[in-house]
């Protein structure tokens, strides 16, 4: 009934905020009355202000996804189909891959393995909503926000202790201090410094600003109400990388996972709690 309740509810919200005109949607609950949709508008706005995040109704998507795509065999590193808490302990090293990888990069790999991806589909995959706005549900978007949901109240655990972990923590660091590109950019022209800097009316968070980075991460993927979708953090990877002008970003890759292992890492004891909200 929750589900039920919450599409209802965000689709109505989303349509009066210009947000969408979702065919999926409108299929599971049908056409609306003038009269219904008022109330499920005020219905929107009473949830919102209740606390209640649209971007918990991809934690539905993504519960029946998993199945779909047999990702109950895969393993984020507590064994096999065992979800809960998981997302808490990542990045860390997988010996079957013989790598380290942060969350999305192991749905990736699981993605490969038991749904028989190529890893061009994967990518695909991944990319399927990002550039539109809520009238798109991703399964990958909820396959990673049902995950890290199963992690919430949970406290951020890398292992830094881990020689390949922490190695990655390390050129993670190295590209967050970077500069690149035409404008000489790099991640802490946003994200470091003591004093605080906005964008609008936006206060960007630092990493030198105690406990800010855990805030920052401990709840992607955010849902974005200007977009009326949850954005995970490779594609706030790309979206940053893309506005700074650097060269693309390509999901799943090697710097997206030191990026995450960095900020992560730097989380530690961070509680998450997902989604996030915001503009």
């Amino acid at each position: 009934m929750r589900k039920k309740a919450l599409l209802a509810v965000f689709t109505a919200g989303a349509i009066a905020g210009g947000l969408l005109s979702t065919k999926a949607f409108a299929q599971v609950e049908g056409e609306l009355s003038p009269e219904e949709e008022i109330r499920l508008v005020q219905e929107f706005n009473r949830m919102l202000a209740e606390g209640i995040n649209p971007g918990e109704i991809w934690y539905e998507v993504g519960k029946e996804a998993i199945k779909k795509y047999n990702l109950d065999k895969c393993d984020l590193g507590l064994g096999p189909g065992v979800f809960k808490g998981a997302a808490a302990q990542l990045p860390r090293y997988f010996p079957d891959a013989k790598k380290v990888m942060d969350l999305e990069t192991r749905v990736g790999w699981c993605l490969q393995q038991h749904a028989g991806m190529t890893q061009e589909q994967v990518l695909n995959f991944v990319r399927q909503c990002w550039g539109k706005t809520g009238n798109c549900v991703s399964e990958y978007d909820g396959i990673i926000m049902y995950l890290t949901m199963e992690s919430n109240g949970q406290k951020i655990n890398v292992n830094l202790r881990d020689p390949n972990v922490k190695r990655m923590y390390d050129i993670g660091k190295q590209i967050y201090y970077a500069r690149l590109g035409p404008w000489d950019f790099n991640c802490a022209t946003c994200h470091a410094g003591k004093q605080e800097v906005r964008i609008r009316a936006t206060k960007l968070w630092s990493m030198d600003r105690p406990g800010e980075v855990g805030s920052a991460v401990s709840i992607f993927p955010k849902y974005l109400v200007r977009w009326g979708l949850p954005m995970t953090m490779h594609y706030r990877y790309s979206e940053c990388m893309r506005q700074m002008r650097w060269p693309e970003f390509i999901p799943h890759s090697d710097l997206g996972v030191a990026l995450s292992t960095y900020l992560y890492g730097s989380a530690n004891g961070t509680e998450i709690k997902a989604p996030g909200i915001g503009r």
